[in-house]
Formats: C-alpha cells, sequence, structure tokens
C-alpha cells in the first residue's frame, strides 16, 4: 500500500511530484513531464493547502491525478510505447511481451507506488489477474531452471525516477505556485487588473488629449494602412519553392557532424552527478566530419521526445542528424527546429520532419547520402507501383476481423521463403502445401541481412545472412521464414522457378511504404 505523505508544500506540490514522475517514466522528457504534471494538477483545480502540513495526500487524489497526467502525456507519447528501460536489459524485452494495459499495471503498482486495486482500475485491468502478469513478466527473466525473479526489485533498479533530480521537480513546482497563490486562481485568458502602483489618484489627463489623440489615431491608422499593402504584397507575389539555400543548409553548415543513424531509444544516464539523456545510435553513414563510425552517443537533454518517433517496425526509418560538439567533446544536435530530420527514402535521400513534413536538402547533402545496403540483389518485378494493385485474390486465410494476426496458431500462418540465384533472388510463399512464386511492386530489391547479435547469441543457426526484401523506400519490408497469414495478390497465369520449385507466379499487393516487420 502506499506510504501517504504531506509536505509543507502541500497537497497539489505533492500530487504535482507524483504526476511529475510518473509522466517521466513514461517518456524520459523533462519537459513533458512537467506540462503533464501542470496540466494535471490544473485540470482537476486541486486547492492549495491554506495551512502547510495539513489534508495529506491520499489515493482517492493521486488516482486521479495520474489518470490526467496520462491523459495529457498521451498526446505527445502513444500508450502502447515501449517500456521506457534500457534496451539492454533482460527487462525490456519482458514488458514489451506484455500488453500496454498489463504493462501499465505493474508500473503503476512497482514504479507509482499505488496499490494493487487502485492500480488495476486506472489501467482498466483485474486485480485477480496481478499473480499471472507478474508471474509471466518474471518468468520471462528467469534463466534456465533459475528461481523466480523478484520482480520488485529488478523494476525498482531501473526506474528512471530514481535519478531525477530534485531541482527539475522544484523547478517545474515552482510555475504551479505561480499559477494560484493562497487558493485564487485566474481562469485563462481573464485579463489580469493594473493596480496603480502607489495606491493614488491616477495621474491628471493632458489638457491637449483630444488634439493628440487625433494625432496618435492619424499615425496608428497610416501604419496600419502600410502594413496591409505589404501583406496584402506577400500575400499575392507568387512564392519560389523553397531551394537548396533553406534551413537544412544552414544546419549543414553549422554541424561538425552530420550522419545517418539508426533511430534508437534514450536512457537516462548519470553524468558528473547530473541526470542526462543519452542515446546510442548505430552509425549508418558519416556524411559530414569525424566521428566514431561504429556508435554515436548524443547528448539529447531537453530535446522533444517527438524527436524519437514512435513506432512498432522493427526497422523505423533512419534519423538524418547535424550535431555539433561542445568542449568535452559531446555530440548533440544543432540548437533548434529541423536539426532532426526523418530519413523517408534511402533510396533517394528525401528526408522529412519528425511531424511528416517535407524537408529540402541541399544538393550537396542529398548526392553524399548513400544509406541503401552494399551488394543489392535484384528481384523479379511487376512493373506497377506499390498501391496500384487492390485485389481481392488471397493466399492464405485472413483473419476475422478485429483479431491480431500475431495471436494466430501456426497453423493458420504461411510463411515466406527465399532462394538465391546467379546475381538475384526469389521468394515465395506457402500456406498449407500451396506456394507461389511472388512478382514484387517496381523498385523493390533484396539483400542478405546479418543477423542481430542478440538472435545469434540464441540461436547458433540465426549466424547465416538472412535474405530481406527492401520496398520502395529502401526500408525492409519482409524476410525469410517470416509469417504471415495470408497475401493480397494477382495470379499472373505464368509460372517460375525459385528454390528448385515450378510454382505458379502472383503479383502481389503492397502499400507504398510499408512493412511485415513489426511487432
Amino acid at each position: 500500500m502506499r506510504t501517504m505523505r504531506a509536505t509543507r508544500d502541500g497537497r497539489r506540490a505533492v500530487l504535482h511530484d507524483d504526476a511529475f514522475r510518473y509522466a517521466f517514466r513514461r517518456s524520459l522528457s523533462v519537459r513533458l513531464a512537467s506540462a503533464a504534471a501542470l496540466e494535471a494538477v490544473g485540470v482537476l483545480d486541486i486547492e492549495p493547502d491554506t495551512v502547510p502540513g495539513t489534508e495529506p495526500a491520499t489515493a482517492a487524489d493521486v488516482v486521479p491525478v495520474l489518470l490526467a497526467a496520462r491523459a495529457a502525456l498521451e498526446r505527445y507519447v502513444p500508450p502502447d510505447l515501449p517500456p521506457r528501460v534500457p534496451s539492454t536489459s533482460p527487462l525490456y524485452g519482458a514488458l514489451a511481451a506484455l500488453s500496454p494495459g498489463e504493462r501499465e499495471f505493474l508500473l503503476l503498482l512497482h514504479w507509482d507506488g499505488l496499490s494493487a486495486g487502485d492500480a488495476a482500475r486506472a489501467a482498466g485491468q483485474d486485480v485477480c489477474q496481478l499473480p499471472a502478469v507478474e508471474a509471466r513478466c518474471a518468468g520471462m527473466l528467469s534463466v534456465g531452471s533459475a528461481p523466480d525473479v523478484a520482480l520488485p526489485a529488478v523494476l525498482a533498479a531501473v526506474d528512471p525516477a530514481r535519478t531525477l533530480p530534485d531541482r527539475e521537480l522544484e523547478h517545474s513546482r515552482s510555475s504551479l505556485h505561480g499559477a494560484a497563490v493562497t487558493g485564487e486562481s485566474r481562469p485563462v485568458g481573464r485579463p489580469i487588473p493594473v493596480d496603480r502602483p502607489d495606491g493614488g489618484p491616477m495621474p491628471v489627463a493632458d489638457g491637449r488629449g483630444p488634439v493628440r489623440r487625433r494625432r496618435i489615431q492619424t499615425v496608428v491608422g497610416a501604419v496600419c494602412l502600410v502594413l496591409v499593402v505589404a501583406a496584402l504584397a506577400v500575400a499575392l507575389v507568387p512564392r519560389t519553392a523553397p531551394g537548396p539555400a533553406g534551413r537544412a543548409e544552414r544546419l549543414f553548415g553549422l554541424a561538425d557532424v552530420v550522419a545517418v543513424i539508426a533511430a534508437t531509444s534514450v536512457e537516462p544516464t548519470v553524468v558528473d552527478g547530473e541526470m542526462r539523456i543519452l542515446q546510442r545510435a548505430p552509425v549508418v553513414q558519416i556524411v559530414k566530419g569525424e566521428a566514431d563510425p561504429d556508435v554515436l552517443t548524443l547528448d539529447v537533454t531537453g530535446r522533444s521526445t517527438l524527436e524519437r518517433p514512435y513506432s512498432r517496425n522493427f526497422f523505423p526509418p533512419h534519423q538524418l542528424v547535424f550535431l555539433v560538439r561542445d568542449a568535452s567533446g559531446v555530440l548533440s544536435p544543432v540548437e533548434g527546429d529541423g536539426s532532426v530530420l526523418t530519413l523517408a527514402d534511402r533510396r533517394t535521400g528525401e528526408a522529412t520532419t519528425i511531424a511528416g513534413d517535407p524537408a529540402v536538402l541541399p544538393d550537396e547533402l542529398r548526392d553524399a547520402i548513400d544509406a541503401m545496403p552494399e551488394d543489392e540483389l535484384p528481384l523479379a518485378t511487376s512493373g506497377a507501383a506499390p498501391g496500384s494493385l487492390d485485389p481481392e485474390s488471397i493466399v492464405g486465410i485472413r483473419p476475422a476481423e478485429g483479431r491480431d494476426a500475431q495471436n494466430l496458431p501456426q497453423s493458420l500462418l504461411g510463411t515466406f521463403r527465399a532462394g538465391t540465384r546467379a546475381g538475384g533472388a526469389c521468394v515465395w510463399f506457402e500456406f498449407n502445401g500451396r506456394s507461389v512464386l511472388i512478382r514484387w511492386p517496381d523498385g523493390f530489391s533484396a539483400y542478405l541481412r546479418e543477423p542481430s547479435r542478440a538472435s545469434a547469441d540464441r540461436d547458433p543457426e540465426a549466424e547465416r545472412r538472412v535474405l530481406t526484401v527492401l520496398n520502395e523506400r529502401g526500408y525492409p519490408y519482409v524476410d525469410e521464414y517470416r509469417s504471415a497469414p495470408f497475401i493480397r495478390g494477382v495470379p499472373t497465369g505464368g509460372r517460375g522457378v525459385c528454390g528448385g520449385q515450378d510454382l505458379e507466379v502472383w503479383d502481389i499487393a503492397v502499400a507504398p511504404g510499408s512493412t511485415l516487420l513489426f511487432y
């Protein structure tokens, strides 16, 4: 059961701190945590204590404020975001295997200190399922015949809030105090009255007031007219499309290092007694400057978590980052917008902002980007663009509406198989004894992907390279041995050979920029 407490700052401060820690644990962003906490306390209109140390916060207060903080946070951070613990920790995989509701249930209990009943209600779970959820999570942490893992201790050891400096809470709390003093709150948007500085009479108006007012009105009118004309001129004159001499070109010139990196999670780390948010990103390409060609450690403290876009893809799009090096040699993104972009198309070097808007790159930078894997293998293609086919024909069984294909039994799943031949590759899909050779949309190719170290450590057979199909934007679409309940396509009426088999040929239907490699 959660220990109730009161501080000299009163209930609002206590609840603010609870909401701040809750939001920080799920976003790793001090700015988002502060915004969510202030909004949560403000929305619930919690009155400050008139007598310090009285009426301590209770569970009846804490649960609503955490729910309000969650609602504020979910505008920026999806609720099914992977767990915010180090990806190298065994706990990462164990928590990721739980449903978002089950994971929230555990974290509300073990991180946020709610009782089992309150945590279950807040997470929308059945409290009776707690032993089963904890046992499943602990079981995934156990190795071989090891005894049950002390799950509370493991969770406490990776709690992001344990390294949260008190000054961050105090800084956010100062905004809370400024928003309402001695119980009086000001509605948003109400003008604040200006008091006379000395409480005395207002200054006597200038006797020339009417004439002076007319002159002022004339001057103001003339200025407004000039501004209106200027605005119309700007609006009516045709604008040229943004060229290379834009924001990206300026950043390209300012940056000490420009790199294409694989999108990775961030980790709170204490450096010289101060908590910093670090991102250790595998390097795809160093485009400009000198830096570690394998892994870059970036200090992204204070940057928005939106620059680390949420994705369920195993291979999310790479990031194009513009970095500066401080006196200590630490790399961080250039201050301001646009220093972290998404490399939307590896084949053409096209980039977008994190929000998905096009980002115009200077020709020098775009031409220098070379993020595609080496030794691409051609695939048989239909010549049709992705998204141009919308057939009803399928191979396999379409799952019932609302049923997650990943939860289907293996007997209801088909498998992609692949083969290589001189100068190329081929892929077929087999389901319950039926196999079809796939022709891919225009722009698709393949390559032999090196397995991850984790996969190779678990399965010696995984040390072999995996043939992976790349979509029209150069990102992995599917790899051999991947399961799927069905594929949609159009039979061509022809036949082809792959893997020593003579197979019927299908043109597969693929949505633009899509992937089957997600969790």
